[in-house]
């Protein structure tokens, strides 16, 4: 099996975190802020819709709340938060591919916009001929959560534990195809765990079921799972970060907790139909840029335990890049086959 994590993911990873550690500017030092909000003085002139690939609740509907806001202000139009959840995001996806390609339908993007086309047969779109990119927002970092009831405390201890249960070990996803899917047949492929696989369409369904103990095992993103952590209805064992993140010291990383190279994190990204023309693509990268510059917004994004990165959108699109053959590579050695 090839290492979860290749040398171009590790080195585009390492790119995103240093702007996600860089000091927030101005907006007026970012260069083209003024430039392109002169530029297409007409746009926009009505709401925007930014479609969630999710249900309410998790990392990316969050993140793409605060987003919204901050967008809704500096573009002077409403910018409204639409969920459409189902067919692991493909139906979200789909709908921005196949919309106008005027600005006014943008879709907060996940990995799975990387990962889908490999996986999913359906899959309705190309992530890299039919989207525009318009700008990274954040990383969001998977943490490997178990029921505060399971009696487990560590990884080594939950192998163990699915080892002598291997026929009622339940694993769940946000869906087919999702980073916390793949995560967890990697899991499978690197410990010899057989897993079975219950697919939610969003984390509001899969939360309860891994708090009750109906599910044994979830990765997921730290947003979903942080009130459940605080009460002890969850546990957390892992979480997919350089170093641990001080809102929960008590959990290692991945590494820490034995497993080297494993990285299985999502991300967020803005993204719009193909062919924007140029000087729309600017006011919305400025604006969502401008956004993940204020101390505030970048603050809001930490504390769900988010990294904000921001950056153009040139730099987006080569990060896709990487990502789509990092997960087809990902998959390939996973022996999952499309479905």
């Amino acid at each position: 099996m090839k290492p979860m994590t290749s040398i171009a993911r590790r080195e585009a990873l390492a790119r995103t975190a240093r702007l996600a550690l860089q000091l927030p500017v101005a907006v007026s030092a970012l260069g083209m802020t003024a430039r392109a909000f002169a530029q297409s003085a007409d746009f926009p002139d009505k709401t925007i819709r930014l479609l969630v690939p999710f249900s309410a609740g998790g990392a990316a509907d969050v993140i793409a709340r605060i987003l919204a806001s901050d967008m809704s202000a500096s573009l002077g139009q409403s910018v409204i938060v639409e969920n459409r959840p189902g067919a692991s995001g493909n139906i979200a996806m789909g709908a921005v591919a196949r919309a106008s390609s005027d600005g006014y339908t943008l879709l907060m993007g996940s990995a799975s916009i990387a990962i889908n086309k490999a996986l999913i047969k359906a899959t309705p779109f190309d992530p890299q001929a039919d989207f525009t990119p318009v700008s990274l927002v954040a990383m969001v970092p998977s943490v490997l959560l178990v029921p505060g009831s399971l009696p487990v405390a560590t990884v080594k201890e939950l192998i163990a534990y699915a080892k002598a249960s291997p026929d009622t070990f339940n694993y769940g996803s946000n869906g087919v195809g999702t980073t916390q899917h793949l995560a967890a047949v990697m899991l499978g492929l690197r410990t010899g765990l057989n897993l079975n696989h219950v697919p939610y369409k969003g984390v509001d369904g899969l939360m309860p079921d891994l708090i009750s103990g109906r599910i044994q095992m979830s990765f997921n993103n730290v947003a979903s799972a942080l009130p459940h952590l605080k009460s002890g209805a969850l546990k957390a064992l892992a979480m997919g970060l350089p170093e641990r993140w001080l809102a929960l010291p008590d959990v290692p990383t991945f590494a820490e907790a034995g497993l080297a190279d494993f990285d299985v994190s999502s991300w967020v990204a803005v993204f719009a139909p193909a062919d924007l023309a140029a000087d729309r693509l600017s006011r919305l990268e400025a604006s969502v840029r401008a956004s993940i510059a204020k101390p505030e917004t970048r603050e809001k994004i930490l504390t769900g335990g988010n990294l904000p990165v921001g950056g153009s959108a040139a730099d987006l699109k080569s990060f896709l890049a990487t990502e789509v053959k990092h997960w087809r590579d990902a998959i390939e050695a996973s022996g999952a086959t499309p479905s």
